[in-house]
């Protein structure tokens, strides 16, 4: 069958090398409709394994509180922060940024609201927030405020004043999300059962229809960002500005990757050439590989946009690694084609090329075999892109296998190339008289080679995988100096989320209450409606024996106000201190020690939390410690957007679970992101006792 097979091929490609050429370029034709889809994919899904649990919690902390993509500004002006002049360049900046498509919002020194510039009530806070710019703002004071208010500072302005950000949040694409939301919901299925041919359509379509909105929305955002950075640099006489944020990095780290591609490729090819040139000094046997390099890496970038396969920033590099395991099989055909037409006496080049590939298939094909298992063994790796990495390198180098075993003889047919000049160069005399050193001074290659083992024992003890993604980025670069700035300045670059929920008794308690409660007031409507009386007259509503108008309403001298509250509303947040686990006096003293406790390691930067938010109301004109009351009289009378600002994004809705915002140093010289994952675990549960069941810990840096 062997024999078969070789009589096939050589008749195949040796009788036919003009018909096989034409027909590789009419495959490479064929491919190249498919060259277009070739794309580079930096998104989340490139990062982690299909239903990976820690992505699909992260999105739902994303959609549950609010914790949308954002882009920061830093601003440092030439003169004092909060002169007249610079507060009137910072506006403008913020209204042409403000302007721009696909920006959610934008948050400033110049739109957060103040309560001690001067001081207001609690009952005041359900009026019209005041801003720095308005007319009964205190300079000074907000000066002060923004300084010391731990929800503003290193957050928005640096502690020297030097600097401050403006936060300019995405909009989102709601079009994107629902494709993600659908297909991700049909992944959950087939992770359950077989999809049927329905569903199993669905999926394929969804997916593709997703990949095709989300690249288009990746390519709003580079243009925002384009136009974000435009218009920062029309106010670059007034002060000087970084741009920082995981969109910016993700847009950057994409052209930063697709340049590299390029430039590797190129640079691997004009070493290609160097070698074959000095190796061969032949223009044949520099064309034939370059041809067969140049071939194979086309069929590959085809072949992954027909497969719909994206590379990611690690496989980015598999095309200069392509070319090179191309140019070593190519090698080893010259060099025996070389060696036997320097023995044959009268040499004919169709003998000599079957004889070459005869005598180096097996080497060639046990050759790709083993760096096909190396790349692999990547497969097990359960990490996304070098998964992905290890199944396109396969993939290559199958193809450069038969590119080389298909085009080398018929390009040798064509090309013609001459034969090798005898005599030996100077590179082949130094190489093989130091190999005859080396065979024959056994002692001192173990003298000069000893110590290099042991030192190599000693290094390998010494590796770790944990680096700082600035140092992947050169100090003149964007992303290095804007995260560099954002770490110095204002606190902190990656985000990292933690939520803790309540303990789960508390929650089976509350579950087996709510229920109780349910199924007496299902008892007390059928017995109402069950006799003559009226359960709910005119009468009852409107006399003394209201519960709203007991004695504990007179407390409105002294924190409620007015009683500017209506008795349906006062109800649901009097309760809520009641059922939460969170909300409360002892809950939130809880809040604030773990809160204290992450401030405190060296590599985390601004914490915001609940507690963050409740501290505002410690400076209050009128301001006495709050008991449970007070919260939920607190909680009723603030304004929509204030609770948009200092509950929504720390708190659940029914006060039983809390996030915890943590802005990490990514500059920090000893950050071990592993490391402090674990350590802020730790903390929680030895700490403070808090279960492991009820921490989960997300966002970017996970």
């Amino acid at each position: 069958m062997s024999e078969s097979l070789i009589s096939f091929y050589q008749k195949l490609v040796f009788e036919n090398a003009r018909w096989i050429l034409f027909g590789f370029a009419l495959l490479m034709l064929f491919l190249s409709q498919f060259a277009g889809n070739f794309r580079l994919d930096a998104s989340s899904d490139s990062l982690v394994l299909e239903n990976d649990a820690a992505l699909k919690y992260y999105r739902q902390v994303v959609s549950r509180y609010n914790t949308a993509d954002f882009l920061v500004l830093t601003y440092s002006p030439d003169g004092d922060l909060f002169s007249d002049e610079v507060l009137a360049d910072l506006t403008a900046l913020r209204e042409k940024i403000s302007q721009l498509d696909n920006v959610s919002s934008i948050v400033s020194i110049l739109d957060v609201p103040l309560i001690e510039s001067p001081p207001v009530t609690l009952t005041e806070l359900n009026t019209a927030p005041q801003y720095l710019l308005s007319e009964k703002t205190d300079r000074a004071l907000a000066k002060k405020e923004l300084r010391t208010s731990p929800l503003y500072r290193d957050l928005l302005v640096s502690d020297d004043f030097s600097t401050t950000a403006i936060v300019i949040s995405l909009a989102e694409n709601e079009q994107v999300n629902a494709l993600l939301a659908r297909r991700n919901e049909l992944r959950d299925l087939r992770a359950e059962r077989d999809l049927t041919a329905v569903e199993q359509a669905e999926l394929e379509q969804v997916t593709l229809e997703h990949q095709r909105t989300a690249a288009a929305f990746q390519i709003e955002q580079d243009k925002l960002i384009e136009n974000v950075r435009a218009a920062a640099s029309q106010h670059e006489s007034q002060a000087t500005m970084f741009l920082g944020g995981l969109p910016m990095i993700v847009t950057d780290s994409i052209r930063f990757i697709e340049d590299d591609v390029v430039v590797f490729g190129a640079a691997a090819i004009l070493v290609i050439i160097l070698i074959l040139a000095v190796a061969f000094r032949q223009p044949g046997w520099v064309l034939m590989p370059l041809l067969t390099c140049a071939a194979t890496g086309y069929i590959m970038v085809c072949l992954l946009g027909w497969l719909n396969w994206p590379i990611s920033v690690v496989s980015s590099n598999f095309l200069s690694l392509l070319l090179i395991i191309t140019l070593s099989l190519n090698i080893h055909l010259i060099v025996r084609y070389r060696e036997l037409l320097r023995q044959a006496s009268d040499p004919q080049q169709r003998q000599l090329l079957a004889d070459t590939v005869r005598s180096k298939f097996i080497p060639c094909l046990y050759t790709a075999l083993t760096t096909m298992v190396a790349f692999a063994s990547l497969i097990v790796s359960g990490i996304r892109p070098v998964i992905d990495f290890g199944w396109i390198m396969c993939l290559g180098i199958g193809v450069a296998l038969i590119t080389t075993f298909i085009l080398f003889p018929a390009l040798a047919l064509m090309l013609k190339p001459q034969a090798a000049k005898s005599g030996q160069d100077a590179i082949s005399v130094a190489v093989l008289s130091s190999a005859k050193q080396a065979h024959t001074k056994l002692r001192a290659v173990t003298v000069l080679f000893g110590p290099l083992a042991v030192a190599a024992v000693i290094g390998v003890t010494q590796l770790t995988v944990e680096n700082r993604f600035i140092d992947y980025f050169k100090p003149d670069t964007a992303i290095y100096q804007g995260m560099h700035e954002i770490d110095e300045k204002l606190g902190g670059t990656t985000p990292l989320d933690i939520i803790i929920d309540a303990p789960a008794e508390f929650l089976e308690q509350e579950a087996a209450y709510a229920a109780a409660a349910a199924e007496r007031s299902e008892t007390a409507v059928q017995d109402d409606w069950s006799t003559d009386d009226d359960w709910a007259t005119e009468d009852d509503w409107s006399t003394g024996d209201d519960w709203s108008t007991g004695d504990d309403s007179s407390k409105g001298d002294e924190g409620f106000g007015d009683g500017e509250f209506d008795e349906g509303s006062a109800t649901e947040a009097v309760n809520l201190p009641v059922t939460s686990y969170w909300f409360n006096v002892d809950g939130l003293a809880k809040i604030k020690r773990i809160h204290e406790s992450l401030e405190a390691i060296p590599a985390t930067g601004k914490v915001l939390s609940l507690a963050s938010s409740m501290s505002l109301f410690d400076n209050l004109k009128d301001a006495t410690p709050l008991d449970n009351i007070d919260m939920a009289f607190m909680y009723n009378v603030l304004s929509d957007e204030n609770k948009q600002t200092l509950f929504v994004p720390y708190m659940s809705e029914d006060g039983n679970q809390i996030h915890i915002s943590i802005r990490v140093f990514e500059s920090h010289k000893g950050l071990d992101r592993n490391q402090l994952i674990n350590d802020i675990r730790e903390l929680l549960i030895e700490q403070h006792g808090i279960a492991d069941q009820q921490i989960k810990i997300s966002g970017m840096l996970v």
